[in-house]
């Protein structure tokens, strides 16, 4: 049995109070005197009896007293805890953070077989609810990043049941505060509400101070007994010279099991196996392991096995490092307009000439096309202005083009000249913001445009400029050489190179570094970008079979601030403009809260009642706190109308014997 407001006690001062109005009341006797004589002896007998005397044979006393002690203990609140289907108003707070993915009781078995702490809460959920009476009350409160009132004093079971399953893991940063803080709002000054929280304890934030009014319960989903396994990698990174074409990693490897254990990291670079190392890590302790000579790559992956508890801490990723600049290979016998045009749009241009030894770069050999080295770092774009080079048409450089975007100009062959000059601008980013009505050039090359390309500027119905993908990389054709006119003089000029290559950057990744999940980040999206969204491409998100999210809309536009997706992985968040072209696309690597990786922490978690009562991860406060099987099954029952109904059948008899005179 429990008390619910000792407050009651106070009106308990009535009892004494009706036991002194009892002492001064006078208690004559009927006597028959048959003469005046004897009054002043039997006033001597009245005044010679005690006061307690005066409470002998009071039965309408006794009555009065006994209608007080049971008012006053129904406004102390009493109830009892009663075996059987729970009543009144439950508040179900269900812990859905990123340690609620790990395996249940720290059993690692076969992957088929295990179960997550999420499905177990499940299970216990749908059970408890079974145990409800009818006309219970249940608001589901969901702890994630944000607390969610997902039901708000539900009746229906089915519905209850439903919102249950479709419950999913949160791996942004938890709000246990306001969470519980919720919680004690809601239960507050509602004497049917009870609390009961669903969690593993695996908490990073203090609790203890918030209280609650309302009887609280905690239902374990870990066990402290059990020995987990779990070894994160937290943190990974490579470092990338840009004159050098190696690169060197670092990472950081810690064990949060309670065992030594022998792990292996698997470095993967653009897809590619490039390093493997295995280390032993003692329990608690952190490592630190370097990877040199690393492959270029835009995109790497460490990789930890054997899999443990936790998965989402076992992946990382770390990007190359490019600035935002894409790295252009002019192939020319010098254009210093357009070199100059080119640097304009941010692009690092690196100079070649197509028969001599005057590049910037180095590894070039002179008068050699047969022996002519690729550049060191791998171009992001690849120009050729006026005749294409022998050497580009032999291996590896006719591998490197058919990889890499290229713009052509000019070139040899026939040359055709057009007699009225009109001009015809189509609708294409390359020619976006451009007039050009006046022609670039006189004469023109005499070629058939592809069919996987388009034109994009005509005159007099002759193609002056064509573009198109080829094999899914972009390409971009000008049938003049820019020396034949006077395009370069004019103010439009570095508009047109800027559009080409942002154009021929177009599906070009760039890395945005790591992020926690749900965070907002901001991204350099295209104002002609009508149509967003964000992709899983590797990582925990692909094993967990996660679909791709639209992108968040500002009014009619794609919003630059974007909140990152809710799975740990790799994510690329790809656009495409109005007539359907790829815009460039950015990953980032979505993180887990890193505090979420201690999967079985030292101390348990506590919460506190307003009567000082503290309740810890894994107990009850009822009478039986030998399990969560009891304490599912309890429920409080009032005793406030069993004595209101006792005090007013004593009130009755207290009349009766009023009636019948008693009480004189």
């Amino acid at each position: 049995m429990g008390i619910t407001s000792w407050a009651g006690l106070w009106f308990g001062l009535t009892i004494p109070v009706i036991v002194l109005m009892y002492l001064f009341k006078r208690k004559y006797i009927d006597t028959i005197v048959p003469s005046h004589l004897l009054w002043n002896r039997v006033l001597r007998n009245i005044e010679a009896n005690r006061p307690w005397q005066k409470l002998q044979n009071r039965l309408l006393l006794w009555l009065q007293l006994l209608v007080a002690a049971l008012l006053v203990f129904a406004l102390m609140l009493p109830f009892v805890w009663v075996h059987g289907k729970a009543q009144g108003h439950t508040i179900i707070i269900a812990d859905t953070s990123a340690s609620m993915s790990a395996i249940w009781d720290g059993a690692l078995k076969n992957q088929e077989d295990s179960v997550t702490r999420l499905t177990e809460m499940k299970k216990q959920l749908i059970k408890y609810t079974d145990s409800l009476d009818q006309g219970s009350e249940v608001t589901l409160l969901k702890l994630g990043s944000e607390p969610q009132v997902l039901l708000s004093r539900e009746h229906d079971e089915k519905v209850l049941k439903k919102v249950i399953e479709a419950l999913s893991i949160d791996y942004g940063k938890a709000a246990y505060r306001e969470a519980l803080s919720l919680a004690a709002a809601l239960s507050r000054d509602d004497s049917k509400a009870r609390v009961v929280l669903y969690t593993d304890g695996e908490w990073s934030e203090s609790s203890a101070d918030i209280v609650f009014d309302a009887p609280v319960e905690m239902v374990s989903l870990n066990s402290s007994n059990v020995a987990v396994v779990n070894v994160a990698i937290e943190q990974f990174g490579v470092k990338y010279d840009s004159n050098s074409t190696e690169g060197a990693g670092v990472a950081v490897i810690r064990n949060y099991g309670t065992s030594q254990v022998k792990v292996t990291l698997d470095l993967y670079g653009d897809g590619k196996l490039t390093a493997s190392k295995q280390l032993v890590v003692e329990s608690g302790k952190r490592m630190t392991m370097s990877f040199a000579g690393l492959p270029v790559a835009d995109i790497y992956k460490l990789k930890l096995s054997p899999d443990d508890e936790y998965a989402p801490d076992n992946e990382a990723f770390a990007f190359r490092e490019q600035g935002g600049a894409p790295n252009v290979l002019l192939i020319s016998s010098g254009n210093l307009f357009l070199e100059k045009a080119l640097q304009l749009s941010g692009a690092r241009v690196t100079l070649m000439g197509p028969d001599s030894s005057s590049s910037s770069d180095d590894e070039g050999e002179a008068g050699n096309t047969s022996t002519r080295k690729l550049p060191s770092l791998s171009p992001d774009i690849v120009i050729v202005d006026g005749e294409a080079p022998a050497f580009i048409k032999q291996t590896p450089w006719a591998e490197l083009l058919r990889d890499t975007p290229l713009w052509t100009l000019g070139g040899q062959g026939e040359v055709v000249q057009p007699t009225r000059g009109e001009m015809k601008v189509e609708n294409h980013p390359v020619t976006r913001y451009l007039s050009l009505t006046e022609p670039p050039a006189g004469e023109l090359q005499d070629e058939e445009v592809p069919a996987w390309a388009k034109p994009i500027l005509t005159m007099d119905g002759l193609p002056v400029m064509y573009a198109g993908t080829e094999a899914g990389v972009p390409r971009l054709r000008f049938l003049f050489t820019l020396e034949e006119g006077d395009l370069p003089l004019r103010p439009e000029f570095p508009i047109l190179v800027n559009n080409a290559v942002q154009w021929l950057q177009s599906g070009k990744m760039t890395g945005l570094g790591r992020v926690t999940a749900g965070s907002i980040i901001d991204i350099p999206v295209s104002a002609s970008a009508v149509e967003a969204s964000w992709i899983p491409i590797d990582g925990y998100a692909i094993a967990v079979g996660a679909k791709s999210i639209p992108a968040r809309q500002s009014d009619q536009y794609i919003a630059s601030e974007q909140e990152s997706p809710g799975i740990p992985g790799l994510w690329r968040f790809v656009s495409k403009s109005e007539d359907g072209t790829d815009l460039p696309e950015f990953s980032v690597e979505v993180t887990a809260d890193s505090r979420e990786s201690v999967i079985q922490s030292a101390e348990p978690l506590q919460l506190s009642r307003s009567d000082g009562t503290v309740v810890v991860d894994g107990d009850d406060i009822g009478d039986n706190p030998s399990g969560n099987e009891s304490m599912q099954l309890k429920s409080r029952l009032s005793l406030v109308y069993l004595l209101a109904w006792l005090a007013l059948l004593v009130i009755l008899v207290e009349w009766g014997v009023y009636q019948r005179g008693r009480s004189i």
